[in-house]
């Protein structure tokens, strides 16, 4: 029997596939989702979660708190159901199983109005508004779940912020030469004598000009942060918009040798450099990041960063933004809460009495005698409103804003001025906005009587949206109904 030859062709392994993880996805303010407790590496008998939902909830606590979810029990014919309901913040986090607490998965809230709608906006508020890094594990395959200019941008507009504000003062410097200058070493000229350095002496001396070396750390950094978003320009318009960013930054280093830091020469510059402190512990926690392979992908591409980016947060920012461009037009003051501009304290008779002690509108507008408080309201049931409803909204303001309306009242009695609007403005598809905005309906208005003068309360959608050129003037022609006109 003749013996079968063997094939000279190597044989093909199995690639081996890495154990995949659950990783739940969600959208902010959106439905609950129910959890299957199988998923989750529950052992024993019974997998279900009538013995170890409360487990489960008390080992992903951190995880619930930093993204605003919440997790709740509901009881089924023959068993508990645990469901997760998302709250107003996006961001990943890990999950721990509830027997051995190691992690199994992750939570990504994404933002309900999209990626690619919320990266412009961000980029136009300058990373105002930006995610928070959260000390929590990494989020096993949360990395291809977010765009890498999540924490690119913030990172960029830190090392930005930190370069402007580099002055030039006098550092000390070493160098190898010919001829003396300062303080000679001695110690190291003894040293280079064993190897033949008769004619290089080494010197210390104070040389007037910026510091090279934190400029040499910054362009280590702005180039690590460069090649993340290098492979992304051609497919994604913010990525393309940060590594453009990215070069003209490494241009006014170009000076400068990259240095790569260490965590001692991070602890060195915050105590010995003399630059504002809030960016200069910005720049140099940035920098951290990347060392730590934080900040960036690192050695695992598909496991993320646990951070977290409250949408409440952004959308103010983006009015904000908004506001100062339309009070520019006819010289408005603004003033904003976040700087704590609008603080009106409250006194209570009894200190010992434990309730609100101020009232902080996020924007107040000044011009003349007329006054405008702006309050963002960033609530998930205004998303869906289609033109009619939105016509329609005053007779179901009793019912669903009464809270809302109470509150703009309240802002409005700490006024005195001839003629106050009080305005709640609330997050807005960019489609629906865009049909209102052609018949002059993105701002509803009502009028209170309040004894010898009248309060105005209006109503504003705001597409939380970019529809690029053009917008800007049209959102100013649309709030124009806000201004009180005096009869002539």
């Amino acid at each position: 029997m003749a013996k079968r030859r063997k094939s000279s062709q190597p044989r093909a392994l199995p690639e081996w596939q890495r154990r995949t993880n659950q990783l739940i996805r969600m959208v902010d303010q959106g439905s609950p989702l129910q959890l299957n407790a199988e998923q989750f590496d529950i052992q024993g008998r019974d997998r279900s979660w009538n013995l170890f939902a409360q487990n489960f909830i008390s080992a992903n606590l951190p995880s619930f708190v930093a993204l605003d979810v919440t997790a709740s029990l509901v009881p089924d014919s023959d068993h508990i159901c645990l469901q997760l309901r998302p709250g107003g913040v996006i961001g990943t986090v890990p999950l721990h199983s509830p027997t051995t607490r190691k992690i199994v998965g992750g939570i990504v809230v994404q933002p309900r109005f999209g990626w690619n709608d919320i990266g412009p906006l961000l980029h136009q508020i300058g990373w105002t508004a930006s995610p928070r890094l959260l000390d929590l594990p990494l989020v096993p395959g949360a990395a291809k779940e977010v765009p890498p200019w999540v924490l690119a941008g913030p990172m960029l507009q830190r090392f930005s912020a930190l370069l402007n504000e580099t002055t030039s003062n006098f550092q000390w410097c070493e160098e190898l030469r010919e001829s003396p200058r300062g303080q000679i070493l001695w110690h190291q000229y003894a040293r280079n004598l064993g190897r033949g350095l008769f004619h290089r002496l080494p010197c210390r001396f104070p040389e007037f000009g910026p510091d090279q070396v934190l400029r040499g750390m910054l362009r280590w950094g702005i180039q690590a942060v460069h090649r993340s978003l290098v492979g992304w320009a051609d497919v994604d318009p913010i990525a393309r918009r940060l590594t453009e960013h990215a070069l003209e930054l490494l241009q006014q280093l170009s000076d400068a040798k990259p240095i790569a830091p260490g965590r001692s020469d991070i602890s060195r510059l915050m105590n010995s450099t003399r630059l504002p402190p809030v960016a200069l512990q910005r720049g140099l926690q940035a920098l951290g990041w990347i060392i730590d392979e934080r900040g960036l992908a690192g050695t695992a591409e598909s496991d993320g960063l646990s951070w977290s980016l409250p949408m409440y947060e952004m959308f103010e920012r983006w009015i904000e933004h908004l506001t100062r461009l339309w009070a520019h037009g006819f010289g408005g003051r603004v003033r904003s809460g976040r700087n704590f501009e609008t603080l009106v304290p409250i006194r209570w008779e009894c200190r010992a009495v434990r309730s609100l002690s101020s009232l902080v509108p996020d924007l107040i507008v000044e011009q003349g005698r007329q006054v405008w408080i702006i309050d963002s309201k960033y609530k998930s049931h205004f998303e869906e409103l289609d033109d009619h409803r939105w016509a329609e909204l005053g007779e179901e303001l009793q019912l669903e804003h009464r809270h809302d309306v109470h509150q703009a009242l309240a802002y409005a009695a700490t006024r005195d001025a001839a003629h106050i609007t009080t305005v709640l403005a609330y997050p807005m598809r960019l489609n629906t906005w865009l049909r209102l905005a052609e018949h002059n309906r993105t701002v509803n208005t009502a009028t209170i009587a309040v004894g010898s003068r009248e309060i105005r309360v209006a109503l504003a959608g705001v597409p939380i949206q970019t529809p690029g050129t053009g917008f800007a003037g049209s959102f100013v022609h649309a709030w124009e109904a806000l201004r009180y006109r005096e009869a002539a």
